[in-house]
Order: C-alpha cells, then structure tokens, then sequence
C-alpha cells in the first residue's frame, strides 16, 4: 500500500542548500515539499553547513577588481579543473548573499563599521566574513522563513527517498519511505541537495545521514558526474580522546603559533618543506600520514595538535566552533596535547550542472555539495556556505520555473516506474539483516580509509575495487524485514556505488593534483591532465570518459 503526495517541487535534502532551494521556489509561487531524512534544522541534518560557515567567501562590492579576484583565486585552489562558469556566479553573486542573511537576521562580525574579513586557504585577498554564532544563525534564519511561508511548504521529516520517479524522459518525483509507510511523491521538478558521501569514510567529519544518496540517485536517473576522484580530506580531527572522534579544530590556529608534533613530540612539518605559514591542507595530511606510517605516530596513531601555548580566551571564545567539543568533553587544551589524524571532509566532483542547476535530466536540479565542476582538484576555505545559498538560491527558482511551464506529470509513466521501484523494494524484503549490512558498512569504512585515502596508488586501488566487488555481492544477498531496514541497504547500495565511482576515476588519472594525490604518478602533469573525468550511466554500465578542462576567462564575470 502506498501513499500518493502531488507536489510542484520536490526538494531533497533538509540542510542549508535544501532549505534555500525550498524558500526560493516558495517565492516564485511554487508548492513545494521540503524532504529531509532527519528532523528539520537539527544538527545531524546540517552539521556540516554549519561547521563550513563559521567562515563565509564573499568579495567586497566596494573594491574595484575583487569580484574578479575572488574568481580567480577558485580557479588557481582547482588547479585548472574547474568550470569557470560556476565560479563566476559564485563570485559575482556571493556578496547578495550576504545582504540577503542580514535582512534574516544573521549577524556577521564587524572591526568598527566595516565586516572583519581574514584570507582563507588558497586566497590571495582577505575575503572571508565570520558569521557570529558561526552556521547555527543562518540554519535558524532559514528555518524561519520555512515556518513563514508553511501555506507553501510542507517539511517531511525523517523520510528516506530511495529512487527517483522519470516521466516522459524527465523527473517527475520520488519514492520514499516515512516511519513504515511507503510514499510516491508526485513532482514537476526535483532539486536534489542531499550533500556528499563522507559516510562511507571510517574517519569523517560528517553527519550520519551523508550517505552520497544524491550521487547515486542522479547516476541512475541518467545524470552525469564529474570530478568523483577529488575528495578533499581534513588533517585535524580528533582520533583521541575517543568521544571526540571526528570533531575538527582548524589548520588556521598553526598560523597562531600552535604545533604539529609527532609522537616523540617533535615538530615535522620542516622534513616536508612546510611552514605553519604556508602548509595547506593536501600537504599537511599527507605530512601527518607519513610521520605514522614511519613508526613515529602517538601512542593511538596520530599526531599531537600543540596549542598549549595558546591564550585561553583566543580558544575557547574566539575559536569556540571547534574547541567547544573539547571543552564539554573537559579536555583543556591549553594543558594536554589531543592526538589527530586527517578525515574525508568533502566531496568536490558530483552532478553536472548548467548556471541555472540543471543536469542532464529534465526537470532534475541539484545544489550544494551534490554538484560539481566548481571546485575542481581543490576549493577555498570558507567557499561552502556560500556555495550553498548561492546555488540552492537559484536551484529553487529554476526548478520553481520549470514546474509551472511543464505543468503536471503523466500519471501513466509515474506508473510505470512507480511499478520498477516496487519490484525493486519487494526484492529486498523477506529476510532480517540490519546486522549484516552495518557490518558491511564497517568494512566498506575500512576499505576506503586504507586504499581511498590521502595517498593513493595503484596497489591501493586494486586492493579497493575488490573490497567493493565482495562487499556488492554479500548486499545482494541480503534481505530487510521492513522499509526502515531496506533503505538500509538501499543506502548501502549507494555508498558502493560511489565508492566505484571514486575508484574508477581515480585509477585513470594517473597524475597528482589539487587533494588528489598518486604515489606512483606524484607530479602534476599539466597541460596533459588538466582534464574533468566524466560519469554516466549507459545501459546500466559505467561509462568513463574525458573532457578538456574549460579555460578560465575573465569577461565571464560580472561585475557592479
């Protein structure tokens, strides 16, 4: 038995780029159904958002030239990867962002009557806004301005989507599952905004429910992929003490004075030409992960973060985002060395896109961290919160656009593939196997920390694929014994699939560049290899292919 829902748009994802796309497609006059897997607002629904906003990209209107600055600054971080047509509406439309959260009610930090700003990693100019309260301010404003315009949009908590509905060759809705009940979600167009994979990670920075569904669902539906093999990594997270597993502290508190020091406390980072001053995050992982595998790692298998020396009231209030964790845990930082090691941070490649957020599926949109092409090999500090509601900004009106001049679905192809989805959920059903597939889970985690990691080579990658072949064929013989437990292996399925997909894209690129990086092919080969690795779907094969990065031009930025 199923439930039918009829919406205009269809928005999946319930953190800053899905409730952004939700609001601006509410304001072009569409109905609009906001799909989130956890409660609205909650921190494992956006956790990630806001730990990336505490830092916030935008250039200064004021001064002449740093619009364009700041485009070129994302095209040098992606080493000439990215599509300079999503940089340049980054660029050009970030500082409206800006305008538009203050009139929300965030309140962003000021030095007197101009915005404190500081220059994030790969910058070359002082761009970066600090938003008071960090993310947390701008996740409530926009879940006010959902309970605002509640006559437009309906919020769906802790509802699973599984597959995405096609009608007609176009998207047309979803299908989903809500505390045991089975739901086809009618839709004119879908946005999806389901953030990245980290999940699939043993060490993650990210929420439980970033499952790399997104990826998987676009693939499926027709939608390719670029990028799959740049996943950027975050050197300092916290392995011990254990209850702060995964919590982060930033690389920027090196540039303050604090220390990277190896297990027999001493400080490395000058046995890898680094500087605290110059050491970005690619190369301090991989300094960090060497100084382990040579025998000179902590006692639990990281690296000490020394901030000892460091002024009490500079950590725990003006760094308060990423040393409250400690604090609630009572570890003083500035008495006892935590012990670190890098985590999957975030995903650069994902869903192609056009400058309006669409992909190769009609009436099928995406924002946030589900796309790519804009960041490329690497990304600025501080570029997701903005990415976020630039781009789900104009997701929303996009998808809002398209809905109302296609009108409504054929309900005779909704049916039929309404009826593929159900033979697919039926053959999951009839067994008890929450168990296995977490243990699954677990080794799939342990696979991609060892051979998908900071350091990758041929070996490595081998070693992955097997992993995933096995792990593929155990899933397919495994059976739930309800919904809750089949988009339990649904989500499994979707973690393998992208694992593949980051393997087989890594195996061809057979150079290192931006957070990618090959031990047996170290070097940048450029212009050989200044190339995007194409995704696509082709009679249920993966197909690979190659494109010639496009070149950065200047007249593709706007300025006012």
């Amino acid at each position: 038995m199923r439930k039918v829902v009829r919406t205009d748009v269809l928005v999946v994802g319930g953190g800053g780029a899905g409730m952004r796309a939700a609001i601006a497609a509410a304001d072009c006059g569409a109905e609009v159904i906001l799909a989130s897997k956890l409660r609205l607002g909650t921190a494992g629904a956006t956790a990630y958002p806001i730990a990336e906003m505490a830092g916030y990209n935008a250039g200064d209107v004021r001064i002449p030239g740093d619009i364009r600055k700041h485009f070129h600054d994302i095209m040098a971080a992606a080493q000439g990867t990215a599509d300079p047509a999503l940089a340049a509406i980054t660029a050009a439309n970030a500082p409206d962002t800006i305008r538009q959260l203050e009139e929300w009610g965030v309140s962003f930090d000021h030095v007197g009557d101009d915005y404190y700003i500081f220059k994030s990693c790969f910058s070359n100019s002082p761009r970066t806004h600090v938003i008071k309260g960090h993310g947390e301010p701008i996740i409530a404003a926009m879940k006010k301005q959902i309970e605002m315009r509640n006559d437009r949009i309906t919020v769906m908590d802790d509802l699973n989507v599984l597959y995405l509905l096609k009608t007609d060759g176009r998207a047309g809705g979803a299908v989903a599952c809500q505390k045991g009940e089975l739901l086809e979600i009618q839709a004119g167009a879908v946005v999806l905004a389901t953030g990245g994979s980290g999940q699939a990670f043993k060490r993650n920075m990210n929420p439980a429910d970033v499952t790399g569904d997104g990826y998987a669902m676009a693939y499926e539906a027709g939608a390719r992929l670029t990028d799959m093999e740049f996943q950027q990594f975050e050197p300092c997270c916290f392995i011990w003490p254990e209850e702060l597993s995964g919590k982060v502290i930033a690389t920027t508190l090196l540039r303050h004075g604090a220390v990277l020091r190896n297990g027999e406390g001493r400080d490395f980072l000058a046995d890898y030409g680094l500087t605290r001053e110059n050491a970005q995050k690619g190369s301090l992982a991989r300094a960090m992960l060497s100084e382990v595998r040579e025998g000179r790692g902590t006692p639990h298998g990281g690296i000490y973060y020394d901030m000892t020396m460091m002024d009490r009231d500079f950590l725990y209030r003006d760094h308060a985002i990423f040393t409250r964790a400690a604090a609630a845990a009572g570890i003083d930082l500035t008495r006892e060395m935590p012990e670190m090691m890098p985590a999957a941070h975030t995903n650069l490649g994902g869903v192609v896109v056009g400058t309006d957020c669409s992909t190769d599926v009609a009436g099928l949109f995406a924002c946030g961290e589900v796309i790519g092409g804009l960041h490329g090999a690497n990304r600025l500090g501080g570029s997701a919160g903005a990415e976020t509601v630039v781009f789900g900004h104009i997701a929303g009106d996009s998808a809002a656009d398209y809905a109302k001049r296609l009108g409504s679905v054929k309900m005779e192809d909704i049916e039929r593939t309404w009826s593929e989805a159900e033979r697919g959920l039926e053959a999951l059903l009839g067994g008890n196997s929450p168990l296995p597939a977490r243990e699954l889970r677990k080794r799939l985690g342990v696979c991609l920390h060892e051979n998908l990691g900071i350091q990758r080579n041929a070996e490595t990658l081998s070693a992955a694929a097997h992993t995933v072949r096995e792990l593929r064929r155990e899933l397919d013989g495994l059976r739930a014994s309800s919904l809750g437990e089949a988009a339990e292996l649904i989500h499994l399925r979707h973690m393998l699939l992208l694992a593949d997909m980051q393997i087989s894209a890594s195996e061809l690129r057979r150079e290192s560049r931006g957070v990618f990086y090959r031990s047996d092919f170290p070097d940048m080969d450029d212009p050989n290899w200044r190339k995007n690795i194409l995704i696509k779907n082709t009679g249920g094969r993966m197909q690979l292919s190659f494109r010639d990065a496009v070149r950065c031009v200047d007249c593709q930025v706007s300025e006012r």
